[in-house]
């Protein structure tokens, strides 16, 4: 497919059916403060049940994923789909204690990691040269999208009819996701060479070309999820410095979810950046401008309020101008036969540095004199940062080989 108006209208297809698939992705986060009275949780029960969405998603990607090398990947994602529906039906007529939850939150978690990695194959499949590298980018951006929709979406139904009737009502976005994906998209014969142990991701490693993009992405995960997971708290305790504590929550969880939808846009326009100057370049300039901001951005939480909101709006730029670059890197850079089991990999590093940074920043804050003093807000975001420079090393490797610019699916 080389035409702009196809090519545009696949991407806007397939990004709108990932948005409904993940529209209840956020309903348990948004519903919180009503469902750990509902539920009698205490907050490790309630952590837990907020996390295990992950936990489901790294559970199911590593089986989900591959089997989209071996079967259509509309299948798979229709399959995933109806799970994700079904956690979602869980919460609306099940659900009411913390097992139940756990249950019910684990399979949307399940549901996402079937549908997320199949419908960037299914994309990128079926696009060729620059625009598959566009694909893969504006796809992966989308995800920020689909959370944020979710947000919005469960808690204004939750507002009008009830938390039941929110998770009601946002179980059918996953099933007209998959109708979308199955009526819209013509049906993919996966490759031969394809056919390999369902779990072996060797070809993956074995493969130059990707490695660089996948340390590169465990770095820029690492700065991001910690990003996104304190970002809230943080603007709490500097609006707490101005005394407004007792009136921002809903303000600041307002602007954050702004800057958070500013990600998506960064990482569209860095991949199109990359396209121009190259990948290893932004992948160069993406990481030293990020860790420059992370290393600034807490040691402002006594600046004046919309100063500091302009910094974090221009940090969350920064962190998130190189996440389009990797993802198209590792479109481009998989073999075909092995591109569903690429994306895999790819997410799994992302989500395993991402589950795990939030938490060591909360261990730098706490060592350095807990969540009421500024030194210790800037020593965290600053630990941030430094692994973020880490990202520039894979940049190198690619600038060395000579693959500043790797080669799109059909221009090889």
């Amino acid at each position: 497919m080389h035409e702009s108006t196809p090519a545009g209208r696949l991407i806007a297809t397939i990004c709108f059916a990932e948005v409904l698939s993940m529209s209840a992705f956020s309903g348990f986060v948004t519903l919180l403060p009503v469902l750990v009275p509902e539920f009698g949780l205490n907050n490790s029960q309630a952590g837990l049940i907020g996390g295990i969405v992950l936990g489901g998603y790294v559970a199911g990607v590593p089986f989900l994923g591959p089997l989209a090398d071996r079967v259509d990947a509309r299948r798979v994602y229709a399959v995933a789909a109806i799970v994700a529906a079904g956690g979602a039906l869980g919460f609306s007529f099940l659900a009411s204690g913390f097992w139940s939850a756990l249950l019910c939150q684990a399979l949307i978690g399940v549901g996402l990691g079937g549908t997320y990695i199949p419908g960037m194959k299914a994309l990128t499949d079926r696009l060729q040269g620059p625009w598959q590298s566009r694909g893969a980018a504006i796809y992966g951006a989308t995800f920020g999208v689909g959370a944020s929709a979710s947000l919005v979406l469960c808690g204004a139904i939750a507002d009008a009819f009830g938390w039941r009737t929110a998770f009601l009502v946002t179980s059918a976005g996953p099933l007209l996701a998959a109708a979308i994906m199955v009526l819209a998209l013509e049906r993919s014969i996966p490759r031969a060479a394809a056919r390999r142990a369902l779990l072996d991701f060797r070809p993956v490693f074995r493969n130059p070309a990707v490695r660089p993009y996948l340390f590169g992405s465990a770095a820029h995960s690492w700065e991001l999820h910690a990003t996104r997971a304190w970002l809230v708290a943080f603007f709490t305790f500097a609006a707490g410095l101005w005394g407004g504590a007792d009136s921002v929550p809903g303000s600041v969880a307002l602007m954050a979810a702004f800057i958070y939808l500013l990600g998506p846009l960064a990482s569209v326009s860095g991949n199109e950046l990359a396209l121009r100057f190259g990948r290893a370049r932004m992948m160069t300039v993406g990481p030293a401008l990020s860790a420059t901001a992370s290393c600034i951005i807490g040691f402002l939480a006594g600046s004046p309020w919309i100063a500091l909101l302009v910094f974090a709006a221009v940090h969350m730029c920064f962190v998130s101008i190189d996440a389009g670059v990797m993802t198209a890197g590792v479109v481009s850079a998989a073999e075909p036969a092995h591109r569903g089991a690429t994306m895999t990999v790819h997410s799994l590093v992302g989500s395993g540095t991402g589950f795990i940074s939030p938490t060591v920043f909360g261990v730098v804050l706490d060592l350095a004199g807990g969540r009421g003093e500024v030194m210790a807000w800037g020593l965290a975001f600053a630990s941030l940062g430094m692994v973020a420079l880490l990202g520039i090393i894979p940049a190198r490797q690619l600038a060395k080989r000579g693959q500043a610019r790797l080669p799109m699916v059909g221009e090889r």
